[in-house]
């Protein structure tokens, strides 16, 4: 198997190194070559070192990946490695279709195999099964309840929970639903839209009005989108309940489109006292769950 192989051949030096081998003998206590492609030296905390292949071959792909075409002897001179250990690996990588050459210029770039892990990676990802790690993250960072809402016409719908160690309990369970112009989750994903796409469901939304502080202007919402597509994340003002503040980031998949949001919620005193700290940590934890889903800026 092509995977079998590659772990064969860039494990093969840096599998754990038994004393026997430091020593020099197979574990029966006959002589053995030592490795000599493996580094085995005491560092300054005492631990042991080891420089293996499979480091060099990941340095290669990531190198290559970054100058989309190049040749062997710049991946040596700008990884500050031999030629002949370089050309080795590249050797090896190219046999296993992880990257191919140009039949012109001899320049190689990622191959066909790292192209189909891609996708597999991408397949067996999706917003389910990423996201309750970083809500888990974030609710111990914040100390407050964390949520997952998704888009359903001009609603979001809580998919996913989360809660810190100082969370109130909330009168939100999975499945409920609020309306996107008066909540930070719903403020958040449409503050990701093309803009005509925004002006767009802005125009159509019914702008009830639920507490004395929701947005029910359209231009004024649309006003208050623009600023939070510049800023990264929304805030609840105490729009959608008494009492409860909110600060929510939109989260996209591979092609760019938001899919959802995720926001940090409790006591109105406490979280819009935070927003300047709370606004940026769910806006981060947002943006790296969106580039988990293979999304790049």
């Amino acid at each position: 198997m092509v995977a079998g192989s590659l772990a064969e051949n860039l494990y093969r030096d840096v599998v754990p190194i038994s004393q026997a081998q430091v020593n020099g003998t197979h574990t029966n206590g006959t002589p053995k070559e030592a490795p000599k492609d493996v580094t085995v030296a005491p560092n300054g905390n005492g631990k042991k070192s080891h420089t293996g292949t499979l480091e060099r071959g990941l340095a290669v792909l990531e190198h290559v990946g970054l100058r989309q075409e190049i040749s062997t002897n710049a991946i040596a001179t700008q990884l500050g490695l031999s030629r002949s250990a370089i050309y080795r690996i590249v050797h090896t990588l190219k046999e296993l279709e992880y990257l191919e050459a140009d039949h012109v210029t001899g320049r190689v770039r990622l191959g066909a195999r790292l192209v189909e892990l891609g996708v597999q990676a991408m397949s067996s990802t999706d917003l389910h099964k990423a996201a309750p790690q970083f809500l888990a993250g974030l609710a111990a960072r914040s100390g407050e309840t964390i949520f997952l809402a998704v888009p359903d016409g001009d609603a979001m719908v809580y998919v996913g929970k989360d809660r810190g160690a100082n969370a109130v309990t909330l009168h939100c369970q999975l499945g409920t639903r609020r309306p996107q112009h008066a909540s930070s989750l719903g403020k958040a994903w449409l503050s990701a839209l093309a803009p005509a796409e925004r002006v767009d469901r802005v125009t159509r939304m019914r702008l009830d009005r639920l507490t004395p502080n929701t947005i029910v202007e359209r231009s004024h919402l649309l006003e208050e989108l623009d600023r939070i597509s510049k800023r990264g994340w929304a805030v609840d003002n105490i729009e959608n309940e008494p009492d409860v503040g909110c600060v929510a980031a939109p989260i996209r998949d591979r092609t760019g489109q938001p899919i959802a949001a995720m926001s940090i919620a409790g006591p109105a005193g406490r979280v819009l006292m935070r927003t300047d700290e709370l606004g940026p940590m769910v806006a981060d934890a947002a943006s790296t769950l969106s580039r988990r889903l293979g999304y790049l800026p």
